[in-house]
């Protein structure tokens, strides 16, 4: 695959994200997906990965993600995002409360046969909690 082809598969995913959708996930996420993410002390596979997503999808609606810029090299794909989400359902204990947010993320994909086999993500956790009130 091009780099230009496995780019556009990581804009699938967060446009299968946005949608919430389970087809869309499973035609991008390689069944032996690898994630890595902050909020996971050891990689997660494509089912956890996916449950994760949904549990984030419930607590936040309204979800968006903007690709800010993205670069790729070989199987692998560089991306900087911004998400834009309501918070409209419980949230780590924390009841809805309304609040919009704007949080920056990168992520590293590595692409195998049109399908994401690992992801690596970082989202700036911290600012998200204080933009829902949890930290000052």
């Amino acid at each position: 695959m091009t780099t230009e082809q496995n780019k556009a598969i990581v804009r699938r995913f967060y446009k299968a994200f946005e949608a919430k959708d389970q087809t869309a996930f499973n035609e991008v996420l390689a069944p032996d997906l690898e994630a890595y993410a902050h909020s996971a002390p050891t990689p997660q596979n494509r089912d956890a990965h996916v449950q994760g997503i949904s549990m984030f999808s419930t607590a936040f609606s309204e979800i968006h993600y903007t690709v800010e810029d993205q670069v790729a090299e070989g199987d692998k794909v560089a991306t900087r995002v911004t998400l834009r989400a309501t918070h409209s359902g419980d949230f780590q204990g924390l009841p809805p409360t309304g609040k919009q947010i704007a949080v920056s993320g990168l992520t590293l994909e590595r692409i195998r046969d049109g399908k994401i086999v690992e992801r690596r993500v970082s989202f700036d956790q911290m600012g998200m909690m204080q933009q829902l009130g949890l930290v000052p």
